[in-house]
């Protein structure tokens, strides 16, 4: 297996584990069949805002891990009473919101997520 190393800041860790993308949850059938579905996202959306949740839904699926996911999706966590939750960008100034199902000491170990909800958390 080739080793591979992940620059993060002055530390380069080395992931020996086999490509694996983000498996990604949701709080009840209800919210899965919600999030999956283009027309229920466009009637509480709009059609370009139910096209970009789909993008990064679709995003957090095809990643290995979040330094994988394009740029634009800006993948950041947040501070304060919402430390613990992650964010994902999609149309100013909403956001993806979700947190990590799994155990991590830096962002490249998480591999897990249950989609939170979608909001203006400025």
């Amino acid at each position: 297996m080739i080793e591979k190393i992940y620059p993060v800041g002055k530390l380069y860790l080395h992931d020996r584990i086999p490509y694996v993308n983000i498996k990604i949850t949701f709080r009840n059938e209800k919210e899965r069949q919600f999030y999956e579905s283009f027309e229920a996202l466009q009637k509480s959306f709009g059609d370009r805002m139910a096209e970009k949740i789909i993008d990064r839904i679709g995003d957090l699926r095809d990643a290995e891990n979040p330094q994988k996911l394009p740029r634009s999706s800006r993948f950041h966590e947040h501070s304060g009473g919402r430390k613990g939750l992650f964010s994902l960008d999609l149309i100013h100034p909403y956001r993806l919101i979700v947190f990590q199902t799994c155990e991590y000491e830096t962002y490249i170990e998480i591999t897990s997520v249950e989609i939170y909800e979608v909001t203006d958390p400025h």
